[in-house]
């Protein structure tokens, strides 16, 4: 049932305009920083550079794809809970003999594959250096990893802010204000005393900036892999107490 439920997202996804409009225009971004990063590394001489061309292409290229991704995931997971709630298909769903469980991952499966072609845009990019210029893969391979747990971490989000109501700008708007939350709330450290560090754990771009510089951490593995799984389980608590209404 689970592989059913995220095929059918996954077709409904192909054939709306949003996904490939996102991917069209990150890809148009993406290469324009790439050749600005480019040209720009290259117009340096060895002993001026401050970092290596892997790392200063990561960096710049991996950040935006995971700012384009935050805004990406809550759009994609609108229309699979909130515009379905609105439009009624979702009661059809429910009156399925499939548990809620098993809704929510056949969704979350749908999202993830969805976006994943907008995790791997960087590293296309990057492939077009290949023969001209030495890359460090270890460190594009973590990268591309960071990149993909963010996104998923974003996509927990959207769906949980998507079960949440029938209004699928709403789902968007309060999904947008948890991940503005998430981003933000490092900078509370600064206000606090510099031995408390609990706001910048919660700052997910705090743990992407680690995979961005090849760095796999357990702990930044078990940051997304937490929140992914706490994000989805009050998504399944919000449907299941819509199910009791």
């Amino acid at each position: 049932m689970i592989g059913t439920i995220a095929a059918r997202e996954i077709r409904s996804g192909l054939v709306t305009p949003l996904l490939w409009v996102l991917l069209g225009v990150g890809q148009v971004v993406l290469a324009w920083i790439f050749l600005q990063v480019v040209e720009d590394f290259s117009a340096l001489d060895a002993g001026e550079r401050p970092a290596s061309l892997t790392q200063e292409l990561c960096l710049n290229l991996f950040g935006f794809a995971a700012v384009l991704a935050m805004f990406a995931a809550p759009l994609l997971a609108m229309r699979m809970l909130s515009a379905e709630f609105r439009d009624g298909g979702y009661d059809l769903l429910a009156a399925a003999p499939a548990r809620l469980i098993e809704i929510l991952l056949g969704k979350f499966i749908a999202l993830a594959i969805l976006i994943t072609p907008l995790c791997l845009l960087p590293a296309a990019n990057l492939a077009l250096l290949s023969g001209t210029a030495t890359l460090d893969l270890g460190q594009v391979a973590a990268a591309t990893l960071g990149l993909w747990l963010a996104a998923l971490f974003f996509g927990a989000i959207g769906l949980q802010a998507s079960s949440l109501t029938e209004q699928p700008g709403a789902a968007v708007l309060i999904a947008f204000g948890l991940l503005l939350l998430f981003s933000i709330i490092g900078r509370a450290e600064s206000l606090t005393a510099q031995t408390l560090s609990l706001f910048g754990w919660l700052s997910w771009n705090e743990h992407l900036f680690r995979f961005l510089l090849g760095a796999v951490r357990l702990s930044d593995l078990a940051y997304f892999l937490l929140f992914t799984g706490f994000f989805l389980a009050l998504a399944h608590r919000h449907l299941a107490n819509r199910r009791l209404q």
